[in-house]
């Protein structure tokens, strides 16, 4: 598996062990406090953000974009996607898609096969679209809000 380094990259995957192989040699972190401490511009988390809500999640995302940290997240949890520039689903060690957050959600029938609940705010922005309301995938709330305003 390859990463580009330089964008901010969320794993969707049923094995976060084999991921972790393949990312040898980063620094891999399992305990958010261990931040105040690490001065690098990558990081790889495996599940380390699940027990954040939204909010801290938001909090922490502005705060690695603003620091200029790029980061790998592995996670099950789709939602999460919603913070990356690019994604990767994985599933028994293979990569079944792998693009631009968007790119890679609009994959919704794919994704539901897979066992996974799209976002609410991008499910209801493909429903909206289909129906001709909007023309864009949103993955912000507020956006949304304002273009149907």
């Amino acid at each position: 598996m390859k990463i580009n380094r330089n964008i901010n990259t969320t794993i969707i995957t049923d094995d976060n062990k084999g991921v972790i192989r393949e990312l040898t040699g980063e620094v891999i972190i399992s305990n958010l406090e261990e931040l105040k401490t690490i001065n690098t511009n990558f990081i790889v988390f495996n599940d380390a953000l699940r027990e954040l809500s939204q909010r801290e999640k938001e909090t922490f995302f502005n705060n690695m974009e603003e620091r200029n940290v790029n980061f790998v997240n592995i996670t099950s949890n789709l939602e999460e996607a919603l913070y990356a520039h690019e994604l990767i689903i994985i599933k028994d060690g293979k990569i079944i898609l792998q693009g631009s957050t968007i790119s890679v959600l609009k994959e919704e029938k794919i994704l539901k096969r897979l066992g996974y609940k799209l976002p609410f705010i991008v499910d209801l922005s493909l429903q909206l679209n289909a129906y001709g309301i909007i023309d864009s995938i949103f993955l912000d709330e507020e956006l949304l809000v304002n273009k149907l305003w």
